[in-house]
């Protein structure tokens, strides 16, 4: 009894550190982000590794004041004709996770050989004014993830069925027995697989509402694709990594992929990530067909280019928990009364929608950091095997 109460003992220490080490990756803030980031880099040129940086800025500050970039890191030549491009922070608070998984993947490459025949671009945080203020929105309450297109105009048939439950013109409560009762009604009336797609799919006609996607290319979406457009000039093949956090299972990442995808990408796919992969499809998956998401959007800029996209997406908490408080914070910052950013960044829905997309668990870090090595890792081993 001894042996394996001692055994037992030993086994939670070694979990723990694992864990803690997992956590280790994650910041505190935008600012900390960045700054781990960059040092991060920078150890990596001083192995040796060949480097190229950037800092595309967006002339806006966060809540301390501090510069508000997009940071770009080269490993290797851009003359190589295959890449993988690694994004993260596209929807602000999802940055969070983002980010840390960006900094374990740059500390496993410190141990190991330098980059021949291909290069990888971090692309870290997007949208750095949502990760900052603690929105998953930028600056003109605009998803970015439906921002990536040519047309912004229109809305989904079902959109104003659902619109002033979507988005009340009143401060949220806490708890509202309407929420539930009034939702279910909905759902019922016209079926959770439709209220999931009008909802989510990105709307063009509504600024101050739920998953609007702008009346213009973002300033953010913008200096990325200009800055690629500089640097892709010898480009034949990506492949495409976006991080993000909020759908499936906690802890379980789901490889979204567009449902347009051809047969043999489809399966080649599947071959690398197995029973992860799941289409865009609101009737296969956790997932949903988007307007305007960054893969298509910076694809269509690059027609030359042989592109592999995939989402990795790692799930949270459950599909009401997570709509429940998106809609509390976008209700409370389009409809409080406040002048000072720093006091609306302060309310309850704020934090909420923190921990509705970056859980303070260490279970649910480990997993992330062990995923997002796992999905890397067998991108670049792709890249490696392919002339």
């Amino acid at each position: 009894m001894q042996l394996k109460w001692i055994r037992n003992w030993l086994s939670s220490i070694i979990l723990d550190n694992i864990k803690m080490s997992a956590s280790h990756w994650f910041s505190k803030s935008y600012t900390e982000a960045k700054k781990r980031f960059h040092e991060s880099v920078n150890q990596l040129e001083s192995l040796g590794h060949q480097v190229q940086r950037d800092s595309l800025s967006l002339d806006l500050v966060g809540p301390d004041g501090e510069d508000l970039t997009i940071d770009i890191a080269v490993l290797g030549s851009l003359t190589s004709n295959k890449l993988l491009l690694y994004t993260s922070g596209l929807h602000g608070v999802e940055g969070f996770a983002g980010s840390a998984i960006q900094l374990s993947v740059i500390d496993m490459l410190k141990n190991q050989k330098l980059i021949e025949d291909y290069c990888i671009i971090f692309v870290h945080i997007i949208n750095p004014f949502g990760m900052a203020w603690h929105r998953r929105v930028n600056e003109n309450n605009v998803d970015m993830n439906r921002n990536f297109i040519n047309t912004h105009s229109g809305e989904p048939d079902g959109y104003k069925k659902i619109d002033k439950f979507l988005n009340p013109n009143t401060i949220p409560k806490k708890f509202e027995l309407s929420f539930y009762v009034d939702g279910i009604k909905l759902i019922l009336k016209y079926g959770f697989t439709n209220f999931k797609q009008w909802f989510a799919q990105g709307q063009y006609t509504r600024p101050s509402s739920l998953q609007y996607g702008g009346d213009k290319l973002q300033k953010g979406p913008k200096l990325l694709i200009d800055w690629l457009r500089n640097n892709l000039k010898e480009t034949q093949m990506i492949f495409g990594i976006d991080l993000h956090t909020g759908l499936g299972k906690s802890g379980y990442d789901t490889i979204l992929i567009s449902d347009q995808i051809s047969e043999a990408d489809y399966e080649l796919l599947q071959n690398l990530y197995g029973s992860h992969i799941a289409p865009l499809d609101p009737n296969k998956g956790v997932g949903y067909h988007v307007t305007g998401d960054i893969h298509s959007g910076i694809s269509a800029e690059f027609p030359s280019i042989k592109w592999l996209t995939i989402t990795q997406e790692f799930g949270t908490y459950g599909p009401v928990t997570v709509f429940k408080n998106l809609r509390a914070e976008n209700r409370w910052t389009q409809n409080n009364k406040l002048n000072d950013p720093l006091d609306i960044m302060k309310h309850w829905s704020r934090n909420n929608l923190l921990r509705t997309f970056n859980p303070d668990s260490r279970k649910w870090h480990e997993s992330l950091i062990v995923r997002g090595k796992i999905v890397f890792n067998r991108a670049v081993e792709y890249l490696i095997s392919i002339d």
